[in-house]
């Protein structure tokens, strides 16, 4: 069951927005939809509650959205959390949150619907791994914990978040099977996951983990343009 929050202090909006998730998600009869009109409506409630994903109005009266994140942060660094804003500026800020995404309100409804499933795929992605054979055992790596995958030697070591493994296997396998999970090619050598990218650089590329990768002029546009796509749910 995916454990969805809206919160905004606007019930109009609030109900289109619930009403565009249950237009938009292919199986509604698993998710579990909680409205919220304030950040400290929410908070009380995600302290018995996690929540999967939040949609949450930054400006908001009393404890704004920015604020309210920085509180359900302190307890959970997982929960996918989207805002809406009539104001770009508060996107800088975001960065502190670690926010999936900023949806501009007043938008047309299938630019929503659109984003909607970007980060239903978001979500399904988090709880997707990949299976690594060693010697010993089979390894099950959530995608989202890794970071990106390295060539040396003809081997293959997996950088993720906590730690690196070895095992023999082609690149280009590995990029055949994660085409569809936001991982892309930044060099001969190696393959990133977007999400893990902090800042695209002239020859290299930093990643959220402080490691850098080398940025290849043959793949820079196809990095670039992943990670708009990315960023903005095109």
């Amino acid at each position: 069951m995916v454990k969805i929050a809206v919160c905004d202090d606007e019930k109009i909006f609030s109900d289109m927005i619930c009403g565009l998730i249950n237009k938009t998600v292919k199986d509604i009869s698993a998710c579990d939809i909680s409205v919220f009109n304030s950040g400290e409506a929410l908070l009380l409630a995600y302290a018995e509650n996690d929540f999967d994903i939040i949609f949450l109005d930054i400006e908001m009266s009393g404890i704004n959205g920015m604020e309210t994140a920085k509180e359900i942060r302190k307890k959970n660094d997982h929960t996918i959390i989207v805002f809406f804003t009539s104001h770009q500026e508060f996107a800088i800020e975001g960065y502190e949150v670690n926010a999936f995404r900023f949806l501009v309100k007043n938008q047309p409804e299938f630019i929503y619907e659109k984003q909607f499933r970007s980060i239903m795929d978001e979500y399904s992605l988090k709880h997707k791994t990949f299976e690594v054979p060693t010697k010993n055992k089979t390894i099950f790596f959530p995608l989202n914990d890794i970071v990106y995958f390295e060539v040396i030697d003809k081997k293959i070591i997996i950088h993720s978040k906590d730690s690196e493994i070895e095992y023999c296997g082609k690149l280009s396998d590995a990029e055949k099977e994660l085409q569809n999970d936001n991982f892309t090619k930044a060099h001969k050598s190696f393959l990133i996951n977007i999400s893990w990218i902090d800042t695209i650089n002239k020859l290299d590329v930093s990643m959220k983990n402080n490691d850098t990768v080398p940025l290849s002029r043959k793949y820079k546009k196809d990095v670039v343009e992943n990670y708009i796509s990315y960023m903005t749910g095109r």
